[in-house]
This record gives C-alpha cells, structure tokens and sequence, in this order.
C-alpha cells in the first residue's frame, strides 16, 4: 500500500511540474530567432535610417492587435514609442494578446509615410 502512494505522489509531483513548464514556457510563432541584434523601438523610430532594411529585435508590451486573425500588432517600449509589426508572411495567424510582452524579429522597412517590422518570428511571454 505504502509503495502505491509513494507512486502515486511521484506521478503528480511529475504532472504537476510538466503543466508548471507547459503553462509558463513563451508561445512562439515562425521561425526560430537568428540572432538580430536587440534594438529599442525609441531608436528605431528616432534615427530609421540607421537601420532601415536590416534585421532587428524588438521587445515591448501589445497595445493593439488585429482582430480578425491577430496577424499584425503594434509593440510599445518603455518610451512610449510604439512600431507596427505585420506577422502574416511568417505567421497569418496569432493568438489574441493584448497587453503581454512580446519579443519580435524582423525586417525594419518603410511603410508609406511610417515605419513597421516585417516579422519572422514572434515570442509572446
């Protein structure tokens, strides 16, 4: 009997630790990151031309996102200063987060008379 509860104890201490990591590990989306040098959005935004067309990673807070299919949102550093990111070529579809962090790495371009990141991978934590 004693080794039955023994077992029993190990098999929801396992559980239990196996849904801790499931419900605290970051939803990724697209490609694995390669690398992309870390960049703040303030710095983007304030000189675009220093890094216009190259590779970046940004991390911020979701304070928009579409609606329909989740597929673009906007990210904002602790500045205040905010970057569209349009997902749908790596990902067309994401889970609604609004109001969680998110790390984003992609292409910084130009977008009309504005500037977005073409994203290739997202981590939503």
């Amino acid at each position: 009997m004693r080794t039955i509860l023994i077992l029993c104890a190990a098999v929801l201490v396992v559980a239990a630790a196996a849904l801790v990591w499931y419900l605290t590990r970051p939803d990724h989306y697209g490609r694995p990151f390669q690398g992309a040098p870390a960049v703040r959005i303030k710095d983007l935004m304030d000189r675009p031309d220093d890094h216009l067309d190259r590779e970046v990673t940004v991390e911020g807070d979701i304070t928009r996102q579409c609606p329909a299919a989740g597929c673009w949102l906007y990210v904002r550093d602790p500045s205040g200063k905010e970057i569209r990111v349009e997902m749908a070529g790596a990902a067309p579809t994401l889970p609604q987060r609004g109001g969680k962090k998110a790390v984003v790495e992609g292409r910084f371009r130009k977008s009309g008379d504005s500037y977005e990141i073409d994203g290739k991978a997202i981590e939503f934590r």
